[in-house]
């Protein structure tokens, strides 16, 4: 197989289900070290499957193309301080995250607000930062937000300054130890969250290279099974 061929194979795995991915990447692992392509069989079985907000966007990035398409040039208007850019990029960014409550319902999937978040992030940050890796439609985890995101009225519009009727009625700023505090155990929670993601990725590579090994083996015998029943 080509790398032509392993490339669409590849671009073929990121378009499937999400349930279906696992199952057909070892396949595909599996033929291409029958065939003897042990090098880009390692290749593929290395392959991570997509989170669900990752997997979101990379169909976005197949099923509605056009509109990612015009998010990344917008994206880019903005950096070139094109006028009306910034309001193309929001239209168009929550137009694709409207999209995604389709996709997510398509699926069978709950569009928590979680994935949502992660969703319309990763496509506001990646059609700047990284528009290459957004259109290929390859994501396996969201895109952190920039500082991009800001300046591309990522962020809801501002409102209107308060009134000095409305200032009186503003609720207390609160504690700003508390705040830290919350802000310190999120960072910690997501550092865990992370730490675990890894532990699991690692786990299942390990999980990979056992079964090629069993795979392996399993030839050897068939191999060794086929030679003594030729001397018989």
């Amino acid at each position: 197989m080509g790398h032509t061929s392993i490339d669409s194979e590849i671009d073929r795995l990121y378009g499937l289900a999400l349930e279906e991915f696992t199952k057909e990447r070892d396949a595909l692992a599996r033929r291409l070290r029958a065939d003897g392509n042990r090098d880009d069989a390692a290749s593929v079985a290395e392959l991570r499957k997509p989170v669900l907000a990752a997997w979101v966007v990379n169909r976005l990035a197949r099923a509605r193309r056009a509109d990612v398409e015009a998010l990344v040039e917008a994206a880019a208007a903005i950096r070139a301080g094109k006028p009306e850019a910034d309001e193309r990029f929001r239209t168009t960014a929550d137009g694709l995250a409207r999209a995604a409550r389709e996709v997510l319902a398509e699926a069978d999937r709950r569009p928590s607000d979680a994935v949502l978040r992660d969703v319309a992030t990763t496509l506001r940050a990646a059609s700047a930062a990284d528009p290459g890796v957004l259109l290929a439609g390859r994501l396996t985890e969201p895109v952190e937000a920039t500082g991009f995101e800001a300046m591309a009225g990522a962020a809801p519009r501002r409102p209107a300054a308060p009134t000095a009727r409305s200032q009186a009625k503003k609720k207390p700023q609160p504690d700003r130890e508390r705040v830290q505090a919350a802000r310190t155990a999120l960072a910690d929670a997501r550092d865990e969250a992370r730490r675990l993601g890894r532990a699991a990725d690692a786990a299942e590579r390990e999980a990979r290279r056992l079964r090629a090994d069993a795979d392996a083996a399993d030839l050897e015998v068939a191999e060794a099974r086929a030679a003594l029943a030729e001397l018989t």
